[in-house]
């Protein structure tokens, strides 16, 4: 069974009680109904049982005006506007919020978002992220099967106002079909033993409602742990053998007592890191012979304390040379 958004509408009878609604528009129950008494924001059919019953396109425009009100539009001051000027006055009012994004894109993680109220948010929502960035927004399956960008994804996200177990398949084979990393699911309403045989395929799970902010939040911290530990390059120069020593234990140990017009007693202070350093050489140098198992580690241990020593030696002659102290040869 093929399952999108449209087929979820059909599943409802392309309607939603207002709990759902509320839930997926982030926008209290309360607040719908008094926006419908005293503003006809939308016009809800209502059941048999005289229960508000809320199209798609009655949840758009919902989500519109939260949007709005969100940047501090007053209600009343929108609610006669038609879809088309709301969407024009939140596209305004997002320009001059919007990031100019100059990070280099290939070192962030691409993200893909499909749904339909999902899509809307996402839209008047244009934060830049240094983790991650969307390269599509698709309002349903049929949208992003149409998609040119054939760019790698590495984090896709859906939304659903509900999951049945029968429609586990399918959202398993458009995760695999999209060859992202990781799959984030937001749904409205799914049972147990549903959420259970899809928590076996690397999935992370989001009832709404939830904000924006809140979404981006948990992207960035998918992406984050998503990144490869920073490999620290180690110049092959270190790895050979140390630097010969320039000072002698008994020098250090004369400088480190020696006097000087440095109140912070820069002398002392990297005097006793270099012997500290030369200690830990001789260490690794016994170690070498000691530990047979693990000699190349001790030795690569011992090289990058020597070179370790050696700047900061460069550095004590530097303070010698300033202050004109008198060591014996």
């Amino acid at each position: 069974m093929s399952y999108s958004n449209s087929n979820l509408e059909k599943d409802l009878t392309n309607t939603f009680k207002i709990g759902v609604v509320s839930r997926i528009t982030n926008i209290p129950v309360d607040t719908l109904r008094i926006w419908e008494r005293r503003y006809s924001v939308v016009v809800p059919d209502r059941s048999e049982k005289a229960d508000r019953l809320y199209r798609r396109e009655d949840i758009n425009r919902l989500t519109l005006l939260k949007l709005l009100v969100d940047k501090g539009h007053a209600i009343g001051s929108i609610a006669k506007l038609n879809n088309g000027e709301l969407s024009q006055r939140l596209e305004f009012a997002t320009k001059g919020n919007q990031l100019t994004d100059t990070t280099d894109m290939q070192r962030k993680n691409s993200v893909v978002a499909i749904g339909d109220v999902l899509s809307l948010q996402l839209e008047y929502s244009n934060a830049v992220d240094s983790n991650f960035y969307f390269s599509g927004i698709y309002r349903n399956e049929e949208d992003f099967n149409k998609r040119e960008n054939t760019e790698k994804i590495d984090i896709l996200v859906m939304e659903f106002p509900t999951i049945q177990s029968d429609h586990v398949h399918n959202i398993e084979r458009l995760y695999k079909q999209s060859g992202a990393n990781q799959l984030v699911l937001i749904y409205g309403f799914m049972n147990n033993s549903t959420k259970k045989k899809l928590g076996q395929n690397n999935i992370v799970f989001f009832q709404a409602p939830i904000s924006v902010e809140h979404l981006r939040t948990e992207i960035r911290n998918i992406a984050k742990s998503k990144q490869p530990a920073e490999v620290i390059a180690i110049d092959s120069d270190i790895r050979k053998s140390s630097p010969k020593k320039t000072y002698t234990t008994k020098q250090l140990i004369q400088l480190s007592s020696a006097s000087s017009t440095i109140k912070c007693e820069c002398p002392q202070h990297l005097s006793s890191i270099i012997i500290k350093l030369l200690q830990f050489e001789a260490y690794s140098e016994e170690c070498i012979t000691r530990y047979k198992k693990d000699a190349e580690l001790h030795r690569l241990l011992g090289n990058m304390t020597g070179h370790a020593r050696s700047i900061l030696e460069k550095a004590l002659t530097e303070i010698v040379t300033a202050e004109e102290i008198v060591i014996d040869n």
